[in-house]
């Protein structure tokens, strides 16, 4: 859960309750490593290995505190305290320890530290077995992760987060809790290092980019301009209901794009609603669910619009992230390791927002997900690739995937697979890979573009066909011809027209004696004299005039 950077409701930032984020989690920075020089100390591959940090900074978002007080709120931070705009929280912290834990207890085995009901018991769960030296993994078709290599380390583990702060602290808390012992027992003269795989944030592809993608931001418009989208934001009772109550009973003439997210931080912070909306006891009908409902639906409305139009393109390069790492495992031959060489990774991590899980649901299929349900704080989606030893028809490929969402398995959901746990991969890539992609000129261009391209394009094509013909370059040729002629004798009675409105010219028009003057009221006094103080304040005092040597360079 991260803090709110908006303003939510009346009275909001004006109250100390709701009005001051303070934080109590800090992020630590460590110096640049260097790289070891002196004694030449290299790794396996004959790379130079890096210096170790020797020491921490800690980061503080206190610099333009100044007072708090009960009846009034001073601060240069955003959010009015230590927190910074979009910080993870305590509570998120816990929840995403807890989350890396759980996936320990799914995928890792420790002998009788593993209880019987976690799922690492059956041994076709395990990723790593702790009590076996070598945990490679046999198959007959393609190498993944690297058993020389530390669990935490690339190979072995894959680590992409975009650059938001509660994102990237997000993914290395769940590490933490998925890899605490390991991390622990790294030695006191060595740091456990752990690849992040990042990207500028205006850029990135975690959620819609409609920024670097303007097809994206157009579909989602094309969502909210259509007659289905009106006339639920019109005319539904659930709609009314909500306007209503914002209005009559909070004073707000528009429900706020951002109420969602000011509800949720306020009630799950312990922090005071509105009386208007302090009503929520779970059982549903009460104002707390009714706006929240409203607000999910209008925000999420675009996801599956039109097919999940929206969500496809604008998810589609991190699907196309995503498919590469399962490619190189389930089609080895057609797939091999990226230009570096290295195996995909036995656990790949993507660590995102709300906004990245719920359009990545919306492109597996109608049934996987309604479309109205918010996903929750700390939600994890997993992608389970099982390679399938024994020849079974129901798996033709050799592999099957498993879609957990919650802890819920919702593989059955998709189209084509049955009611069993597992389905045969090439479902998954069937589903996914025809819009996975990068953000592409062709794919991401808005109608207006396309429509010029188009044209563009016809053009060219009575171009090529004029040129095919016999005769055909030379009628080219005489329509250039004429064109530019036309082109000119215009340009020319244009520029004849509009310079003797602007400007008269004396009679003698020698270079020494050449002289400009602005018209005055008397379109009959013409100066044939340079005001000089005309031209000195048209150039700047950096530049000296010298009327025997003017440099013209000087002037452009």
């Amino acid at each position: 859960s991260g803090a709110p950077s908006y303003k939510c409701w009346n009275g909001y930032w004006e109250s100390p309750d709701t009005g001051v984020w303070n934080c109590d989690l800090l992020t630590y920075m460590s110096p640049p490593a260097t790289t070891k020089e002196k004694g030449k100390e290299v790794d396996e591959h004959g790379n130079l290995l890096d210096e170790e940090p020797d020491f921490l900074f800690e980061k503080r978002y206190d610099a333009l505190l100044s007072k708090q007080t009960t009846t009034s709120i001073e601060s240069g931070n955003i959010l009015n305290g230590t927190c910074q705009m979009g910080q993870l929280l305590a509570r998120g912290y816990e929840q995403e320890l807890s989350n890396g834990k759980h996936l320990r207890q799914a995928y890792f085995y420790d002998g009788d530290n593993t209880a019987d009901e976690h799922a690492a018991a059956d041994p076709r769960m395990r990723l790593w077995d702790l009590t076996k030296d070598d945990n490679s993994i046999p198959s007959h078709a393609s190498t993944i992760g690297d058993p020389t290599k530390e669990m935490f380390q690339e190979p072995n583990l894959k680590y992409r987060a975009d650059d938001e702060q509660r994102t990237l602290m997000s993914g290395q808390v769940l590490l933490r809790g998925l890899f605490g012992p390991e991390l622990a027992a790294t030695g006191d003269d060595e740091t456990a290092v752990i690849k992040l795989h990042t990207a500028d944030y205006t850029v990135d592809v975690l959620t819609p980019n409609g920024k670097v993608c303007p097809r994206v931001e157009e579909l989602r418009n094309e969502a909210y301009e259509s007659d289905e989208y009106k006339s639920w934001v019109q005319s539904s009772i659930e709609a009314k209901t909500t306007k209503s109550l914002m209005k009559d009973e909070m004073g707000i003439d528009e429900v706020p794009e951002v109420i969602l997210d000011c509800m949720m931080t306020t009630i799950c912070t312990d922090r005071n609603l509105p009386d208007a909306l302090n009503d929520y006891d779970g059982t549903g009908g009460g104002n707390f669910e009714v706006v929240a409902d409203f607000a999910v639906n209008n925000f999420t409305f675009p996801y599956k619009y039109n097919g999940g139009a929206y969500s496809k393109l604008g998810m589609g390069p991190l699907w196309l992230e995503i498919m590469s790492i399962i490619l190189q495992i389930v089609d080895a031959n057609h797939h091999p390791p990226t230009s570096s060489g290295m195996p995909p990774p036995k656990l790949a991590l993507f660590s995102g927002h709300d906004t990245t899980l719920m359009p990545i649901l919306a492109t597996l299929g109608e049934q996987v997900w309604s479309g109205k349900e918010w996903s929750p704080y700390a939600s994890m989606l997993q992608i389970e690739i099982h390679e399938v030893l024994d020849t079974d028809e129901r798996y033709p490929s050799g592999y099957a995937f498993r879609l957990i969402y919650n802890g819920n398995v919702l593989t059955s959901k998709m189209d084509e697979c049955s009611a069993a746990e597992l389905c045969d991969v090439q479902v998954l890539v069937k589903q996914v890979m025809s819009f996975a992609s990068e953000y592409e000129d062709v794919n991401c261009a808005t109608k207006v573009q396309s429509t010029k391209e188009s044209k563009m394009g016809e053009m060219k094509d009575v171009t090529v066909n004029l040129l095919s013909t016999p005769g055909g370059a030379m009628t080219l040729l005489l329509l250039v011809v004429i064109s530019m002629a036309l082109g000119s004798v215009a340009t020319c009675f244009i520029m004849r027209r509009r310079l003797r409105r602007e400007y008269k010219y004396a009679d003698t028009l020698t270079l020494a004696e050449l002289s400009m003057s602005a018209l005055d009221d008397d379109e009959n006094d013409i100066s044939g004299d340079v005001d000089r103080s005309r031209i000195e304040s048209a150039v700047s005092s950096g530049i000296g005039l010298d009327e025997n040597n003017i440099d013209e360079n000087s002037l452009i």
